[in-house]
């Protein structure tokens, strides 16, 4: 189906907001820079200032990101749905301004002024993306702006990040001052960003009067010779054709050089993002033979563009560890195929820094990790909840290939969005479960105090333990406590938090299940599984029981790539 005009600018700023975090940890991190650099220039009084600032932005730094991100995506929501045929713009002179009271004018003058820095700093890139936004939605006239990223939403959610500062309005106004810009010159870089990718997409801005088809084939022959199994080989004894199909010796003394070959070979860099660009287009349960059939090209294509002896060896190890973490049969299909696009990213990291390879905790390998583990804490496939998770981490990735990451800080970036993902999840889970902690901690209170017991099971107590297979509890018992195992079960659970993740053996079967909440005397749990809406409330006394016999630890991500990387020594050693 083709893609909708609306369902293109929304993509588009959904791509666009999901780089929001980094922008603005970026703006922080270059305005921090531009303070310390001009700080013999400025007046004592100054100085104190800004030294109050930047210590409450220390510490208050995510604060301030978060606030960002949500003025900036509640302002482009709402200029999204807007259906008025002009918007209401922030005009560039005072008398635009609302003249309420002094304070006002002052956080008003600041607003303006971030406006038109980033107005005059990124003046042509503005023009750019205007044009393409009106391709988007199919005004080939370009009758208004439809970039609800303009400079006004931007210098407005500037403003709510400096109110996140827990700090007087001076101090406020002076962080504006001071990230008006850097912010500026990092939005022109964003801009420029967005419109690279549109035309990477197919999309002619509309200056040009092209009409746009959404899924565009431009070029599509072109890259796809990429990835053909006879194309750009590494023996490049035959010359390419000439254009218009004639061989290059028709009517012209032939010149099969190492230039005219190198020329037509595609580089590195255009073999990855291809590669990615397929991969992504296999979609959440994309057919394992296609992703292992692209692989193998990439691989071909990779070594044949690498100029150097040592980078054809990192891509050939780089290429054998992703097929070895990827033969892992306890990974999804849908898993593999997310997995699988943190390889283009790892080559290039390794090409620059090779010690990536050593470093099993480097945040790309964190990244895939924690990426896996949502395999295993999700619904099966086709579940609303799976398929959401899937679009939320291509999504993540899409981000990655199209800044093309090339150190630790941008998966940083990204580990962290994992786990605002989890945490967003957890919020949303205990707060279905409102009404049920409420009843639990009415019950678990009665207990305490000694009154009557339940009239019937309130939560699974070790007498209900028996419907756990005796030979089960007889083999682990046996087998004693695995590596890890804490000796210790009160203590082990004395330090467990709400949002951990347990894997425990429950009516008859093993689950995933998370901590959702606990009562305030820790005799009742609630645990919530995560392959469906099930939970369960849980006694303390329960809870050390299954300890004790192993049928309850804690869930973490596994190391695939030390997994891997165990395999591969493992087959050179035989």
């Amino acid at each position: 189906m083709p893609m909708t005009t609306s369902a293109a600018l929304q993509r588009f700023v959904d791509d666009e907001l999901m780089r929001a975090p980094l922008l603005v940890e970026q703006a922080i991190e270059e305005s921090m820079l531009a303070v310390k650099r001009d700080a013999a220039g400025m007046s004592p009084r100054e100085r104190l200032l800004v030294g109050d600032v930047m210590r409450s932005l220390h510490s208050n730094r995510p604060l301030v990101v978060r606030e960002f991100v949500r003025a900036l995506t509640e302002q482009v929501q709402r200029e999204l749905a807007e259906e008025e045929s002009t918007r209401h713009a922030l005009p560039s002179g005072l008398g635009g301004l609302s003249l309420v009271d002094e304070g006002q004018v002052e956080v008003d003058v600041e607003i303006s002024r971030a406006i038109e820095a980033i107005r005059s700093v990124a003046e042509h890139e503005l023009r750019e993306v205007m044009s393409y936004t009106s391709a988007l939605v199919g005004d080939m006239d370009v009758a208004r702006d439809y970039n609800p990223l303009r400079p006004e939403v931007i210098g407005r959610a500037l403003w709510e990040a400096a109110r996140a500062l827990p700090l007087q309005r001076p101090y406020q106004l002076a962080f504006m001052r001071h990230a008006c810009l850097p912010l500026a010159q990092l939005m022109r870089k964003s801009y420029a960003g967005a419109c690279a990718r549109l035309e990477s997409m197919g999309v002619e801005p509309a200056v040009y009067r092209t009409i746009i088809v959404f899924g565009s084939q431009r070029a599509r022959g072109q890259q796809d010779a990429f990835f053909d199994p006879g194309a750009n080989r590494a023996d490049t004894s035959m010359p390419p054709s000439a254009p218009g199909g004639r061989p290059p010796g028709a009517g012209a003394a032939a010149a099969p050089t190492a230039t005219a070959s190198a020329a037509t070979r595609p580089s590195l860099d255009q073999v990855l993002t291809r590669t990615d660009e397929l991969l992504r287009d296999l979609g959440a349960n994309g057919d394992r033979q296609q992703r292992e059939t692209l692989r193998n090209l990439q691989r071909q294509q990779m070594v044949a563009s690498a100029d150097k002896a040592a980078e054809r060896e990192l891509i050939e190890l780089i290429s054998h560890l992703f097929d070895t973490l990827l033969g892992d049969r306890r990974l999804p299909s849908d898993i593999q195929n997310l997995v699988s696009r943190l390889q283009a990213p790892a080559l290039r990291l390794a090409l620059r820094d090779p010690s990536l390879l050593d470093n099993q905790t480097h945040p790309l390998w964190l990244v895939m990790d924690r990426i896996a583990l949502q395999g295993e804490l999700h619904p099966p496939p086709g579940d609303p909840q799976r398929t959401a998770m899937l679009r939320y981490l291509h999504g993540l990735l899409d981000a990655l290939a199209q800044e093309q990451a090339r150190d630790a800080d941008a998966f940083r970036w990204a580990l962290e969005r994992v786990l605002a993902y989890e945490r967003t999840r957890f919020e949303q889970r205990r707060g279905a479960a409102e009404a049920e902690l409420h009843s639990l901690q009415a019950l678990e209170d009665q207990v305490v105090a000694g009154g009557p017991p339940p009239t019937s099971p309130g939560a699974l107590d070790i007498g209900h333990l028996d419907t756990v297979p005796a030979d089960l509890l007889d083999d682990l018992s046996a087998a004693g406590p695995g590596e890890g195992h804490p000796r210790d079960g009160a203590q082990w659970l004395a330090n467990r938090r709400s949002g951990e993740w347990m894997h425990l053996f429950m009516q008859g079967t093993w689950v995933n299940a998370q901590l959702l909440w606990y009562g305030r005397h820790r005799e009742y749990w609630l645990f919530g599984d995560g392959a469906s809406a099930n939970t369960w409330a849980i006694r303390r006394g329960a809870l050390e029981r299954m300890l004790d016999v192993q049928l309850l630890t804690a869930l973490t991500p596994r190391s695939l790539i030390r997994e891997a990387a165990g395999r591969v020594l493992r087959k050179l050693g035989d």
